[in-house]
């Protein structure tokens, strides 16, 4: 049997924040929010000594980084035109800033992907990784990386 050939799953949802598509030249041009739910797949090349392609309960830093990311904060495009007033917000408290480069789904899938690999590689080296995040913004739309 070949090893390569087992994934495994996990679901985050529950992380509401706000973000706005400043190039839009529709309604998402302004901030709006969502409850955003994150989908992993994670391959292993071998299974743990307990028969697992990683331990659930061991993504507590992935999990620790959505919250900082995701949780009651509002996201901004690193080039956002009015990135100074967003600034001034969260100086003030008003706002919890995040910085990133594309806050929408399909930005925002790539970006969880990148930092939550190199969260498993701590963990898990060269043995685990991530075959695609999936971030939903509602029950409708969602976006998909794969690396």
């Amino acid at each position: 049997m070949n090893p390569k050939n087992f994934k495994s799953t996990k679901r985050f949802s529950g992380f509401p924040c706000t973000h706005r598509q400043w190039r839009a030249e529709s309604h998402c041009r302004f901030v709006h929010g969502y409850s955003r739910e994150f989908y992993f797949e994670f391959e292993g090349k071998e299974l743990t000594k307990e028969g697992w392609v990683v331990d659930f309960g061991g993504l507590k830093e992935v999990k620790a980084w959505l919250n900082h990311m995701f949780d009651h904060t509002f996201l901004v495009s690193q080039d956002d035109p009015a990135m100074e007033e967003f600034k001034k917000l969260d100086e003030a408290g008003v706002i919890q800033l995040r910085v990133m480069p594309n806050p929408g789904m399909e930005g925002s899938a790539q970006y969880v992907y990148e930092e939550a690999s190199k969260i498993l590689k701590k963990l898990y080296g060269d043995r685990v990784w991530i075959s695609m995040v999936q971030v939903s913004e509602n029950e409708n739309n969602s976006a998909i990386f794969t690396p």
